[in-house]
């Protein structure tokens, strides 16, 4: 059954406030509540397809508190709900709930974004397929964000963000039987490695507006975030985010850990990651040592 709602939102930094009304359709699901511009239904429905699988999953292993829903919503209605531009999936957060917005479709103008990627991932002999393929794993990649936002994952340091939402999603996939999406992970990130294999970051770049980074270098990061994610969840699953969610717990009231605490309750919760700062040229004898270099 469809239902009629006028969204009610929240001004955020780079985001906008319309006086024009939105009115946005439900969809009923049991694991995802979600709405959807007028004619994103069939949209709405394949994504809830990706989705709600991964929202039952997470809600045994990590028991969020508070809302997960998603809204879906067309070109002109994006501009009622936010002022960033057309098509790229993000997560606003609100007491009680948070958001997934994604497109109801991709523009060309979005999708030629990447083709400077695909021709030299192909040149490296990676095989890509359809953008589309791509920015579809980005909402999966937002629900992430979404349910770390409403488990006590988010820890504030932005990279290790980043990796915990791909973290979730690698981990939901795997929980799920949802091999094609996993495939399809695994995929893309080869994509991104490769054709990014010529460029190289410290964790403290990611740290700082990332508006201003090239979309090439942005990509090696979030290729190497996923890379490290696929490598993980295999093995532990929910339970390695359980383990930092409970390292990193605090009264509530308390202020945000420091990143170099967060950066040294991650190597106690999983000492590898002492050799994986390396890769962006941070020192690996020691958690002090690692812990100071991201602080």
């Amino acid at each position: 059954m469809l239902r009629y709602h006028r969204a009610v939102s929240r001004r955020r930094p780079g985001e906008r406030l319309s006086s024009a009304r939105l009115y946005l359709r439900s969809l009923a699901d049991d694991a995802l509540s979600a709405r959807h511009s007028s004619g994103a239904r069939t949209r709405t429905a394949h994504l809830l397809g990706f989705l709600s699988p991964l929202q039952e999953a997470a809600a045994a292993a990590l028991d969020p508190q508070g809302e997960v829903s998603l809204l879906v919503v067309n070109s002109r209605d994006w501009q009622l709900v936010c002022s960033y531009p057309y098509g790229l999936p993000f997560t606003r957060s609100l007491p009680g709930t948070s958001v997934v917005i994604a497109a109801a479709d991709y523009p060309e103008r979005l999708k030629k974004r990447f083709d400077d990627l695909l021709l030299a991932a192909g040149k490296a002999g990676a095989a890509p397929g359809p953008v589309s393929e791509f920015l579809d794993l980005l909402v999966g990649h937002e629900w992430g964000h979404a349910v770390a936002n409403r488990s006590g994952l988010r820890t504030g340091v932005k990279w290790l963000d980043e990796l915990m939402a791909t973290y979730l999603l690698v981990a939901g996939l795997l929980a799920t039987g949802g091999a094609e999406g996993h495939a399809l992970l695994e995929r893309w990130t080869r994509v991104q490695v490769a054709a990014t294999a010529d460029l190289r970051g410290a964790l403290d770049e990611f740290e700082y507006p990332r508006g201003r980074m090239q979309l090439a270098k942005l990509l090696w990061f979030q290729g190497t975030f996923t890379q490290r994610a696929l490598e993980l969840a295999e093995a532990r699953g929910w339970e390695l985010a359980v383990a930092l969610r409970a390292a990193l717990a605090r009264d509530e009231g308390a202020p945000a850990p420091h990143r170099g605490d967060v950066a040294r309750a991650l190597v106690e919760v999983e000492p590898s990651f002492r050799r994986w700062f390396a890769v962006f040229g941070e020192p690996q004898p020691s958690v002090d040592v690692a812990g100071a270099s991201l602080s």
